[in-house]
């Protein structure tokens, strides 16, 4: 019993030793501030007398002006603008690339889609997502069975007095094909499933 009681005795010391010689840290710090503040011109608690800008009247409050130290932000306005008319787009999907360091475009997501639909801007829409992003103008094989956008390839008629230009389906073998201007995107996906043999038809009304 006796080590035992010698050894709780002992850190009770130890923790009223650490407690003081907190509270004197503290002391010191609040004498070299308050002497710091004095020297500064100001009061040594801090406490100035503060005007009320409506009543122009002596607020009867503590309130503590000092000298306050802060670290400014390098996060800059002209370091976040970026503007975009033409720029570099995307090798794969002929859409704008993204990064401001790359001249790239400011993504239009489906929250900012959703607004503008609701606002009822429907040709907003379609400047933004289509002419200003990946525009594309592709033939179509007018043929209704057919309907084909990837097999419709240039074909060159000779003849006696020029070149005569047109398309032919090289599926149905139609010689009537259509244009039309859809995203680029959309024939991607046309071909990624053309590699899974599954095909999509675009159908057409007069």
């Amino acid at each position: 019993m006796v080590p035992h009681s010698i050894s709780m005795k002992t850190s009770r010391l130890l923790i009223f030793l650490v407690r003081l010689h907190i509270m004197l840290c503290y002391y010191r710090e609040s004498i070299s501030t308050g002497n710091q503040l004095c020297a500064a011109g100001y009061e040594y608690y801090g406490s100035e007398p503060v005007y009320s800008g409506f009543s122009g009247l002596l607020m009867r409050v503590e309130l503590f002006i000092g000298v306050v130290y802060y670290q400014r932000l390098r996060h800059m306005v002209s370091d976040k603008s970026q503007v975009r008319a033409t720029g570099p787009i995307h090798q794969l999907t002929h859409q704008p690339i993204k990064g401001r360091k790359r001249h790239g475009g400011i993504r239009l997501g489906e929250m900012e889609r959703d607004a503008l639909l609701a606002h009822g801007s429907a040709f907003l829409l379609y400047d933004r997502l289509m002419v200003c992003s990946d525009s594309h103008s592709v033939y179509v094989c007018a043929n209704p069975v057919c309907g084909s956008i990837l097999t419709p390839c240039h074909y060159v008629l000779p003849s006696s007095f020029k070149f005569l230009e047109s398309y032919i389906c090289y599926e149905c073998r139609g010689r009537r094909c259509l244009t039309f201007a859809m995203p680029y995107v959309y024939r991607y996906l046309t071909n990624e499933l053309a590699g899974m043999n599954i095909k999509l038809k675009l159908l057409h009304t007069n």
